[in-house]
């Protein structure tokens, strides 16, 4: 069985790296810091990603923007992404999160969370193919 291709986008490498060490056994991992290097990736990768795991806050291009880049140049693959914030939400993002079926975990949050939500994102999307 071939690995699932799965994106990591945050600006923190620290974040990055321990996500990767922790999911690199059982799928395929890219890392990306920043939106910017995300959407660059994306747009270059000759296979397309399973899953998307992007941070919300970021300087660049937030994960939000991201989405938004991912829906109207990638239309479905913006069901495989997952989102992870450390910080406040405001109105405008708890509008987003409450209009789109995106899941959001609050960090810090537990590996076997993330698995968790990985599988049921992955199941789900295989289940509409």
């Amino acid at each position: 069985m071939t690995k699932k291709h799965i994106l990591i986008v945050d600006d923190e490498l620290m974040i990055l790296y321990s996500l990767q060490y922790v999911l690199k056994n059982t799928y395929d991992v890219t890392v990306a810091q920043g939106g910017k290097k995300a959407i660059d990736l994306i747009d270059k990768s000759e296979k397309p990603y399973d899953l998307i795991i992007s941070d919300v806050s970021m300087p660049d291009v937030n994960g939000v923007n991201l989405y938004l880049y991912i829906e109207k140049h990638y239309p479905g693959l913006e069901k495989r992404v997952i989102f992870m914030t450390g910080g406040p939400t405001s109105v405008y993002l708890d509008d987003f999160f409450v209009n789109t079926t995106a899941v959001c975990l609050t960090k810090p949050f537990e590996f076997d969370a993330l698995r968790k939500v990985i599988d049921e994102c992955i199941a789900s999307n295989e289940k509409e193919s």
